[in-house]
């Protein structure tokens, strides 16, 4: 294109630009515009778009971007962001524009794009410069980066789904964190556009991999239907740039090192120019065009030629050609190689100047089929060189080569040595005869999968070897091995490549053997585990064996129980747990009466049976973690462990075994068909005064044992007398609180519960004991007793009927009809099977409001079972009841648990409360337990409130709702009005 042409071409775009541009001048000047400030997204993705050093946008599409800003008058702020929250932000409306977006369906369904592309760009791959990965089918098993959510990743799947290919995709939060992965290792390629890609590879030490696909537009992106102008704006200004009318387009792209494609020229100019220069150029340009046509193809031809010879040289095969007359025509470098000549020597002769006689014959043979029958041969071949003797054995395929006509001119033969492995599987056919006579074997992969069993492993599992193959050895796991024992197995493996043990296995039919197991592992030439090697012998018979040694050595032959010596190895154990733990135990001392006549009387085959039959009574009466052994005769002991630290508690629950246990052993028992009835004298000793001596604690269950005896036999006894005294004591006042329950000598007293604002809410029912000689009965003192014995359930239920009959009264009153009552319900109450049951019919049959009954339950709930708690207090919160937890902060609350539970209120503690104003400790708890309650939306209560500056503490603290001795002592429900009285005068 000439100068005077060109400069015409500019005056042209100038005139059409002016006649454009000076009415939009004027309607510019005659409606003032407000600049427009936009929110951009900033991902990294250079040179596209990224933040530099200085922490400012840039790259092509921000100085694009900025071009269009400057024309529009727009103010752009960019918002650096991850690709993928970028795309988020667009979509919710935080970002008004984001640059670098490929279009798909997909994202045309959540994103507006502009018609014009700004940019055009493909994917590429990138890998290390001794990575062998030059084509689609190397990426088989890959780890492959890719940037999280991106078009490409999508595209790439779909790819190599239809390929079959199997490759591990790792995704990005950048294109940088991308390329850092393939550099540490973490990824073997990277997927990246062209522009990034070429930009960054050299500086992570990546190359390109030549593998090229998915060539896109590239456009701004806004949110759905929020921003039409913009992207209007944006085409007319890419208009402008593909038309010619703004170099800066070019600019910007040159300054970038992008592909600049250039302006259009207009067809009227074009069809100007072609009529001036057609007849002066047509016969130049055919000229030149023919010139080159013949240069390009002679070109193209050595380069085909070099290309292929390259190709065939590098293939690890044997690869030649033969003419019809059976002489070599081309042989490729192995086969020259292999035949130990030049090109010059091979070509043109035939196999007997190669191979002995005997090879060429059987090679002329096989190349007859080819060249006259035109058969496609695939043939094993044995070869023996002339010169060297060496015999080897070749997998052959030989093709007819064709000319146009379908006449043969010569076959192409592709040969592999397959001689190591013709060794390789003899060797395999030794190792197979030696695989299936052993007595279990299997060979599993790096992952563990079984690749082969023998016979003798599937007769040993259970299974069929076709079962087996596929799975991993965890098959057979019985669950008597936890994790960490198989975790050392794969340490040992991994460090030292070798495994020997006895696990416990499990059969297809859920029997579990016990099994010697040797686990070799197999690694390559570069020391990667390839496979692992088992071996499985059954070793039940030898377990068996040594399980009745150990019978015979620690357990009782008659009654299967723990003889002396292991009961007093375990009361050794046991001892010293409880004085690490600080818990206590106990030793019952169990002797039957008048054993010796039924054996004098009866025959000792009887009193054998008589002594299995107590064994197994005893053994039932026991907790799964406790002992009962036999010491010989009659004599049996019983270990209890995990009892109460406190010896009087420690006694208590002794003692209720103990009692247990005589009942059993009183009931009348089967000999022979005849009933006999039997007792026993009991002597308990406990941990606490033994001192951590076997020989003492026995000697003291003995003695106690005596004592029974003399004390008239079918009883127990205690050895320490002062806990004597305290379990008669624990008796009589169990005996008192039976006949309270009957007498009716249990009453109600109330104690206020008082609001800031509200003044009187209600009141929490307590329950005393009107003894008839004691008078009143601490609850301190007969609680405890009522739980130990179960009478808390009895007790539990009367308190709870006579608290719903006050609440019916107070809701005859107007003054009283919204008062609450809160009832506490101990957790053995509530764990009562039937107690969700009698308290709905307790409210029917009274004809109590719900809404006005409140449960407070204790921490101990929490310690097991969580389950069936969040249930029953579901079931009672639908029939309209509240919940509190008393004493919190004592007890052993799970946050975890306790967001589960459907409680309306949290009770602090009057030991927190107690020292409020003293003790810093007491004050954060308080604040805490309070802070909680408002997060979990429940009301909040403090008890224990004696003093006005503890209430005005516990209101500075947000608990703003009291209960103790400063509004009233507990006393009659009568004395509540004065109490409510003086409340509603403070409240107001």
């Amino acid at each position: 294109m000439g100068p005077d042409v060109y400069r015409f071409r500019r005056r042209c775009i100038g005139w059409l630009r002016w006649i454009v541009v000076l009415p939009l001048l004027w309607v510019s000047m005659s409606v003032p515009a407000a600049p427009r400030e936009l929110r951009v997204g900033v991902y990294s993705n250079e040179p596209k778009v990224f933040v530099d050093a200085d922490g400012k946008a840039s790259g092509i599409f921000v100085d694009l971007l900025q071009l269009v800003a400057a024309r529009e008058q727009w103010t752009l702020k960019f918002v650096p962001c991850d690709w993928q929250d970028c795309l988020e932000a667009l979509r919710a409306g935080r970002l008004d524009l984001m640059p670098d977006v490929a279009r798909s369906a997909e994202r045309e369904a959540l994103y507006d794009f502009h018609a014009l592309p700004v940019l055009h760009s493909w994917s590429q791959i990138y890998r290390t410069p001794g990575s062998a990965i030059q084509s689609l089918f190397d990426l088989q098993g890959k780890r492959v980066a890719v940037l999280k959510g991106s078009v490409q990743r999508a595209t790439f799947v779909n790819m190599m789904d239809s390929f079959g290919i199997q490759v591990s995709l790792v995704d990005a939060a950048s294109l940088i964190d991308a390329f850092a992965m393939v550099q540490r290792g973490d990824a073997d390629a990277v997927i990246s556009n062209h522009l990034f890609g070429n930009f960054h590879s050299a500086r992570y030490g990546l190359v390109d991999s030549g593998i090229v696909f998915q060539p896109a537009a590239l456009f701004f992106a806004t949110g759905p239907r929020r921003n039409a102008d913009l992207l209007a704006a944006i085409d007319r200004s890419v208009q402008d740039w593909r038309s010619g009318a703004d170099p800066a387009y070019s600019q910007v792209l040159r300054h970038w090192g992008a592909q600049d494609p250039g302006g259009r020229i207009s067809p009227l100019l074009w069809w100007s120019l072609g009529g001036l220069l057609a007849f002066s150029l047509l016969a130049a340009l055919t000229a030149v065009f023919l010139r080159r046509q013949v240069q390009e193809r002679t070109r193209h031809l050595k380069d085909s030629e070099q290309k292929l010879a390259t190709i065939l040289d590098s293939v690890g095969a044997f690869i030649y050609i033969k003419g019809r007359d059976y002489r070599y025509q081309y042989a490729n470098h192995h086969t020259l190689m292999l035949f130990g000549k030049s090109s010059e020597e091979v070509v043109g002769h035939d196999d007997a100047f190669i191979f002995d006689a005997a090879t060429a014959a059987q090679l002329r043979a096989n190349d007859r089929r080819v060249l006259e029958d035109g058969e496609t041969l695939e043939a094993e071949e044995v070869n023996t060189q002339r010169v060297t003797g060496e015999t080897r054995a070749y997998l052959s395929v030989k093709i007819p080569l064709r000319h146009a006509d379908g006449s043969i001119h010569a076959l192409c033969g592709i040969s592999t040595d397959i001689t190591e492995r013709r060794k390789a599987e003899e060797s395999l056919q030794i190792a197979a005869t030696v695989f299936e006579s052993f007595e279990g074997m299997i060979v599993t992969g790096p992952d563990q999968r079984i690749l082969k069993a023998n016979q003798a492993y599937a007769r040993l599992t259970g299974y069929t070897v076709e079962e087996l193959v596929g799975q991993t050895p965890r098959l057979l796991r019985s669950g008597r091995q936890d994790a960490t024992f198989y975790a050392s197995m794969k340490s040992a493996l991994s460090t030292t490549g070798i495994w020997q043990g006895e696990v416990w296995n499990r059969r297809k039919d859920g029997s579990e053997y016990p099994a010697w197991i040797t686990i070799t592992a197999v690694r390559s030439a570069e020391g990667d585990i390839t496979h692992y090697v088992g071996t499985q012998t059954d070793i039940s018979s030898r377990k068996a064996a040594e399980e009745e040694i150990r019978l015979l050595a620690f357990y009782d032959p008659l009654t299967g129980l723990p003889n002396r010596r292991l009961m007093t190895d375990r009361l050794q154990h046991s001892l010293a747990t409880t004085a690490r733990s600080g818990s206590g135990g106990a030793l019952l001392f169990v002797d039957l009466d008048n054993f010796k006549d039924l054996n004098d009387t009866k025959g000792h085959e009887l009193g054998d049976q008589l002594l299995r039959q107590v064994a197994a009574r005893l053994e039932g009466c026991v907790r799964m973690g406790d002992t009962v052994a036999r010491l010989g005769g009659d004599e049996f002991v019983v270990l209890l462990e995990g009892l109460s630290p406190h010896p009087h508690e420690a006694a208590a629950q002794s003692e209720a075994v103990a009692r247990t246990v005589l009942q059993a052993l009183s009931q009348s028992y089967q000999l022979e068909g005849h009933a006999h009835h039997s007792a026993c004298s009991i002597g308990i000793a406990l941990y606490a005064d033994a001192r951590g001596s076997v020989d003492e604690l026995l000697k003291h269950g003995d003695m106690a044992m005596y004592q029974a005896k003399g004390a008239g036999r079918n009883t127990l006894r205690f050895f320490d007398p002062r806990t004597q005294a305290d379990v008669t004591a624990r008796t009589l006042l169990e005996s008192g609180l039976r006949e309270g329950l009957r007498d009716g000598q249990f009453l109600l007293h109330y104690q206020a519960q008082i609001s800031q604002d509200h003044g009187m809410l209600g009141a929490e029912a307590l329950v005393r004991w009107q003894h008839p000689q004691r008078g009143l009965v601490s609850p301190a003192e007969f609680i405890p007793v009522a739980e130990a014995s179960g009478l808390i359930v009895p007790l539990g239920a009367w308190i709870l009927r006579t608290a719903c009959v006050q609440l019916v009264d107070w809701a005859r009153d107007p003054l009283t009809a919204h008062w609450t009552l809160a009832v506490n319900v101990s957790a053995r109450q509530f764990r009562h099977s039937h107690f969700v049951d009698e308290v709905l019919c307790v409210l029917e049959e009274t004809g109590a409001n719900p809404h006005r009954l409140k449960l407070e339950l204790t921490e101990t709930l929490l310690l097991d079972d969580v389950e069936d708690t969040i249930e029953r207090m579901a079931t009672l919160r639908a029939a309209g009841l509240g919940f509190s937890l008393d004493d919190f902060g004592t007890g052993y609350s799970s946050l975890s648990y306790l967001k589960r539970l459907p409680l309306d209120q949290l009770k602090i503690d009057q030991s927190f409360v107690r020292d409020l104003l003293t003790d810093a400790n007491d004050a954060s708890i308080a604040r805490t337990i309070v802070t909680l309650a408002q997060s979990m939306d429940l009301g909040v209560i403090a008890e224990g409130v004696e003093t006005l500056e503890q209430r005005d503490m516990l209101a500075s603290l947000g608990c703003h709702t009291w209960q103790g001795y400063l509004f009233g002592r507990p006393g009659p429900a009568a004395a509540l009005h004065a109490v409510a009285t003086a409340a509603a005068a403070g409240a107001s």
